[in-house]
C-alpha cells in the first residue's frame, strides 16, 4: 500500500460525500496560511471526524500508490553517531517482529498505556522518523498519537496483533526492570553529597535517601512527563501528609500525583542538587537552573525554592528550546493584523511595544518577530532578564543588578555595538525608557514590552513614568496587546447556545449573539477530559497615525486614545477574541477569563 497524501485523502473525502467542495477550499486556504497539513485543518474545523478519515485512508493510499513490483522500504536517516547500516530499516517479505532489532530508545519514546491502547510497538527511532509495528497501519488516531508524542514522522508496519501484544509485554516489562537499577547518575550524586563540605552536617538518612535510585527516578519521571505534556511549570508542594505535584498545562494548574510524606526531603534535595542550590540551607529562598534532554528536545529548567509551613516548595519553569522559532503565522494573528505587524517589524527605525500581563506570551511574540528579520545583514542585540532562549545569530545579554548592569546601562553599551535592531526585555523605569526612545530616534528599531491591560494604555503608562508625550508620539510605530486563551480540543468540539448570564458578561445582546457560533469542548481522552488542547493568542494592534499622535500630544487619556484608534480601524482584543470564538478556536468561557478589565469588554 502506498502512502496517502493529504490531498489524496481530501479528494477521497470529497468523493465519498463526507465533506463539501466549499469546506475543502476553506481548509486549503487555512492550511496554506498556517503552513499545516490539510487533513489536520479539516479535523480542527470540524468538517470531518477521525473516523471519516480512517475510512478513506486505505482507498486514498491505494489510489496514490505507484505501480511497483515491491513495496518501498522505509529507511531512517542516521542519528548523530549512528552508522547508516544501523539506521536502515527494511521490511521483510513476511512481516514479523523477529526481523527487527527493537531499540530501547524507541520503546521509551511511547508510554505503555498508549502502546496497549492502540496495539502498537515502537521498533526503531531516529531524529526524523519512528518505525512502529501496528495491528492496523491505517489507524489515523494511533498515528496522530505517536506523532504528537514523539514529534517524528511515523512509518507504520502491519504486524499480527497477538505478536505485538506478546512483544509489548516483554519489552515494557524489561524497561521497567532497568528503570529501578542503580544508575551511574545516582552514584555520582552520592559521591557529590558525601564529600561536599556544604552538606557535611546533613542527616545520614537523607544522604542515603539521595543515593536511592527510586528517588532519582521519581524526579526524572516528574520532569519527563511534564515536558511531554507541554507543561510550562512544575509545582512540588509539601502538604501535611503528602508531597503534592502539580503541572501548569495551557495556563491551568492540575494535580498529577501525591507522593508519600517520607519522600519529601529526598525529592526536594534532589531537585536542589540538580539546580546547584545549597541543600544544607532550607531557611531562605534559593534559585538555580539546569538543563536536560527529553525526547531529543533540549529543555532548560529554572528552579525556585521557597520555605513554607510544611517544608520547602519548589517550582520548576520549563523552557523548551525547540519551541523558540515559532512563526508569526502560528501565533493566532488574523491575516490582516499579521500583515500589519510584519510591516512594523521590518521598519528601519522606531519603537514597537508588546503589552499584556505576565504569562500572556509577550516573549514568544517578540522572538517570533526577531526570527522574521534575523539574517546576516542585520545586527540584532538584546538585553533580557533573564535570557529565556539562546537564539543563533543574535547577540544576547542579560542584566546583572548586583553589579549595576541594568537595562539602561546595557543599552548605553549596546548603542556602541552598531546595532540595527535592539530588543529590551522590559521598560521598567524612566532611565530605561529614555535610552530606548533615544535609540529609536537615532536609526534603530527597538522592540520592548510593558505591563498594561490594552494597547492605548501603553502610551499613558510611559507618560506616567516621566516620558514626554511628544517624544512618545514621534517614536512609537505601534503597540500590540495580547492575551492567551486555551484552544478547544478539535476532537470533542461542539456548538452550544450560551446562557443569558454569559451573554450579559460578554456584553452581547441575543441578536448579536445569533451572528456568532459558540463552541465548547465536551472533554475526551485526547485532551484529558479538559475540553482544551494548547493555547492561542488574542490580539489588538494600535498603529500610530496622525490622529493618535495629535491626541497623545494634547494629553489624551487611554479611553480617548482607544476611541481614536477604533475610529482609525483598530480591531480590539474583544473583537479578535470573539472572532476566534466564532471560528471554533476558543470558548466564551476562556474569553471571559482573560478579558477581566471593564474597558476590554
Amino acid at each position: 500500500m502506498g502512502e496517502a497524501s493529504d490531498e489524496a485523502i481530501a479528494q477521497s473525502l470529497l468523493q465519498s460525500g463526507l465533506t463539501s467542495a466549499d469546506q475543502l477550499e476553506e481548509a486549503r486556504a487555512q492550511a496554506k496560511e498556517r503552513g499545516t497539513g490539510l487533513v489536520n485543518v479539516l479535523l480542527e474545523l470540524g468538517h470531518v471526524s477521525a473516523g471519516d478519515i480512517a475510512a478513506c485512508v486505505e482507498q486514498a493510499a491505494e489510489t496514490a500508490a505507484e505501480p511497483a513490483p515491491e513495496e518501498a522500504v522505509p529507511e531512517l536517516e542516521p542519528s548523530e553517531g549512528e552508522s547508516a547500516p544501523a539506521a536502515a530499516m527494511r521490511r521483510p517479505d513476511k512481516t514479523s517482529l523477529a526481523a527487527y532489532d527493537i531499540e530501547p530508545e524507541a520503546i521509551r519514546s511511547i508510554p505503555r498505556a498508549i502502546a496497549e491502547e492502540y496495539t502498537i510497538l515502537p521498533l526503531q527511532i531516529s531524529q526524523e522518523r519512528i518505525l512502529v509495528a501496528m495491528a492496523d497501519e491505517t489507524n489515523v488516531l494511533a498515528i496522530d498519537a505517536i506523532r504528537s508524542r514523539t514529534g517524528r514522522k511515523v512509518e507504520p508496519v502491519e504486524v499480527d496483533a497477538e505478536e505485538i501484544k506478546a512483544a509489548l509485554a516483554e519489552h515494557y516489562t524489561l524497561l521497567a526492570r532497568q528503570s529501578i537499577e542503580v544508575s551511574q547518575q545516582a552514584k555520582d550524586l552520592s559521591a557529590t553529597v558525601t564529600h561536599s563540605e556544604a552538606v557535611s552536617g546533613l542527616d545520614t538518612d537523607l544522604v542515603r535517601m539521595l543515593d536511592d535510585a527510586p528517588v532519582v527516578r521519581v524526579v526524572e519521571t516528574i520532569i519527563q512527563d511534564a515536558a511531554r505534556m507541554r507543561a510550562s511549570d512544575i509545582h512540588v508542594e509539601p502538604r501535611a501528609d503528602s508531597l503534592q505535584v502539580r503541572y501548569r498545562v495551557d495556563g491551568q494548574l492540575t494535580t498529577v500525583t501525591r507522593l508519600p510524606k517520607n519522600m519529601q526531603a529526598a525529592v526536594l534535595s534532589r531537585i536542589k542538587v540538580l539546580a546547584d542550590e545549597n541543600i544544607a540551607e532550607s531557611r531562605f529562598p534559593q534559585g538555580g537552573r539546569f538543563a536536560t534532554v527529553i525526547d531529543d528536545r533540549a529543555i532548560d529548567l529554572r528552579v525556585s525554592t521557597l520555605p513554607t509551613y510544611w517544608g520547602e516548595k519548589a517550582v520548576l519553569r520549563l523552557l523548551d528550546k525547540s519551541q523558540v522559532f515559532v512563526a508569526l503565522s502560528e501565533l493566532g494573528f488574523l491575516p490582516q493584523m499579521q500583515k500589519e505587524f510584519e510591516d512594523l517589524v521590518t521598519r528601519p527605525q522606531g519603537m514597537l511595544l508588546v503589552t499584556g500581563p505576565t504569562g500572556s506570551g509577550k516573549s514568544t511574540t517578540l522572538y517570533a518577530a526577531l526570527h522574521t528579520i534575523n539574517e546576516d545583514r542585520i545586527n540584532i542585540c538584546t538585553v533580557e532578564d533573564p535570557i529565556e532562549y539562546e537564539v543563533e545569530g543574535i547577540n544576547q545579554t542579560q542584566v546583572h543588578p548586583a553589579i549595576d548592569l541594568d537595562f539602561a546601562e546595557f543599552l548605553r553599551h549596546i548603542l556602541r555595538q552598531d546595532p540595527d535592531v535592539i530588543l529590551v526585555g522590559e521598560v521598567r523605569d524612566l532611565e530605561t525608557a529614555q535610552m530606548a526612545f533615544r535609540a529609536s530616534l537615532t536609526g534603530h528599531l527597538v522592540l520592548s514590552t510593558l505591563h498594561t491591560n490594552d494597547a492605548p494604555s501603553a502610551t499613558t503608562r510611559l507618560v506616567d513614568i516621566g516620558m514626554a508625550p511628544y517624544l512618545i508620539a514621534s517614536s512609537i510605530l505601534g503597540v500590540l496587546s495580547q492575551r492567551l486563551v486555551r484552544r478547544i480540543c478539535p476532537r470533542c468540539r461542539e456548538q452550544y447556545q450560551p446562557s443569558d448570564n454569559e451573554l450579559e458578561r460578554l456584553n452581547l445582546s441575543r441578536e448579536q449573539a445569533e451572528k456568532i457560533r459558540f463552541h465548547i469542548g465536551r472533554g475526551c481522552r485526547y485532551c484529558r477530559n479538559t475540553g482544551y488542547s494548547g493555547r492561542v493568542a488574542a490580539y489588538e494592534l494600535m498603529k500610530m497615525n496622525n490622529e493618535l499622535r495629535t491626541a497623545l500630544t494634547r494629553g489624551a487619556n487611554a479611553a480617548e486614545l482607544r476611541q481614536v484608534a477604533v475610529k482609525s480601524g483598530m480591531k480590539t482584543l474583544r473583537y479578535d477574541a470573539l472572532t476566534k470564538v466564532h471560528q471554533g478556536i476558543t470558548s466564551a468561557q476562556e474569553v471571559l477569563k482573560v478579558m477581566f478589565a471593564p474597558e476590554l469588554m
